[in-house]
């Protein structure tokens, strides 16, 4: 080999393995106008602060922060149409309704619905005049009529969804459907894409029942999903872990467990879905080569799943349009136009972060927010909001899971590890 092409192949290497290996979480490495700094939390009258008592959270500046409930559990978050804040709580069963109290004091709690299957995503919609709050409940999609703090009528829109594996069901609703994730059994198993239904899906169903239909393949855990501003569908995406070294170079190693490229690879994704998307898993991963901004993401054929890309035609998967460090687990995705937000939060999109379980060292919990692009209608890279739940030895005091925007114009952020939820105010 002569030294040009060994300069050349080496330069290759290095940045098919190198460049993942620079790419740390937005929580660390993203450039920022201001650096995050650290919030004492407050606590709300009546509330226990549990695991948060006499803890930070590290913020923009100016921002306060406050233990707001106490909800074990809890998981995902919907504002009612008057103005209560309901929580899932997974494995507890129950929707719970926080009513907002004045004088400084907690809300009021009350559970809203009981004796469920894991409930996780939760939506509002009107029909006929009624208002219909949608939950997500493992093996159905629930509907309820909704109205001054009560659900009555309660009915499944689908049921005898598969469980097991990643079957936490975030519903979301545009006009009369209902579009929902069903994650994939397996980590990386193509068995999962010929299931009956197929698995690893974005589906969609009439808030009426009818109408069911697969809408995109190949999302291994599509657990986020939201309306863009331009009334498109966008998912976020936890992708498969311990992922095989994709490159053919000069490292040889190729198809091989590389610790350092599972540390980074592959990352999770944003993406738009539209009828017929096909995303891909397990046959082809999201590759950050050239794009160290991880926008526009095409994939590299799995060489264990796809050695020869013959089996799918990673060319032919749609575009990621947003890459998010790998292992976040990105749980909450909301669009925040039209909300109360401060202006510089009001155009794009919250990304909720569980954090990792099988990385060195783990990525943190973190809630972040990447603004939309008016001309070219996608999201930016995003910037970090709120960290502080991950202590300096990778061990965790809270992990966060969903954050909303209240028609106060805070933020309202779910930690399922201590059970609390948190009112995070931005600077005016």
């Amino acid at each position: 080999m002569t030294a040009a092409r060994a300069h050349r192949s080496g330069a290759a290497a290095a940045l098919s393995l190198g460049v993942v290996l620079t790419l740390g979480g937005y929580t660390t490495d993203d450039a920022r106008a201001e650096p995050l700094t650290p919030v004492a939390l407050t606590v709300a009258g009546g509330v226990d602060p549990g695991a948060a008592a006499g803890r930070s959270l590290n913020l923009p500046p100016g921002w306060t922060a406050e233990v707001w409930a106490n909800v074990p559990g809890a998981r995902r978050l919907a504002w009612t149409p008057d103005g209560r804040l309901l929580v899932s709580t997974g494995a507890a069963g129950t929707i719970v309704a926080l009513t907002p109290a004045t004088g400084g004091q907690g809300p009021a709690v009350t559970t809203l619905a009981d004796g469920l299957n894991h409930p996780q995503g939760l939506a509002f919609a009107e029909q006929d005049g009624q208002y219909v709050l949608v939950a997500g409940d493992q093996s159905r999609i629930l509907a309820w009529d909704y109205a001054g703090g009560t659900v009555t009528g309660q009915r499944a829109i689908a049921d005898g969804l598969p469980t097991g594996g990643h079957d936490r069901i975030t519903p979301v609703v545009d006009g009369d459907q209902v579009f929902y994730n069903l994650g994939s059994r397996t980590n990386d198993d193509p068995i999962d894409r010929t299931t009956t239904p197929p698995r690893a899906t974005i589906a969609q169903v009439g808030l009426d029942g009818t109408g069911h239909r697969t809408v995109a393949t190949g999302v291994r855990n599509g657990s986020g999903l939201s309306i863009a501003p331009d009334g498109t569908l966008f998912a976020a995406i936890n992708q498969a872990d311990n992922q095989p070294y994709p490159f053919r170079d000069d490292t040889g190693r190729y198809g091989q467990q590389v610790p350092a490229y599972i540390n980074e690879n592959p990352v999770d994704q944003v993406a738009r879905i539209k009828p017929g998307t096909e995303l891909g898993w397990p046959y082809c991963v999201p590759d950050t080569t050239g794009h160290p901004d991880r926008t526009d993401l095409g994939y590299v054929a799995q060489p264990l799943r796809n050695p020869d890309n013959t089996v799918l035609d990673c060319a032919t998967v749609a575009r990621t349009a947003l890459g998010l460090p790998a292992h976040s687990a990105v749980l909450g995705f909301t669009f925040t136009h039209g909300s109360a937000l401060p202006p510089s939060l009001a155009r794009g999109a919250l990304l909720t972060s569980h954090g990792s379980w099988n990385r060195t060292p783990p990525r943190e919990p973190n809630v972040a927010y990447s603004a939309w692009d008016d001309t070219a209608n996608t999201l930016t890279p995003p910037e970090t909001l709120v960290t502080g739940w991950q202590n300096a030895d990778g061990t965790r005091w809270g992990r966060s899971v969903d954050a909303i925007p209240g028609p106060d114009g805070a933020l309202y952020v779910t930690d399922d590890q201590a059970g609390l939820v948190y009112r995070l105010a931005p600077a005016r």
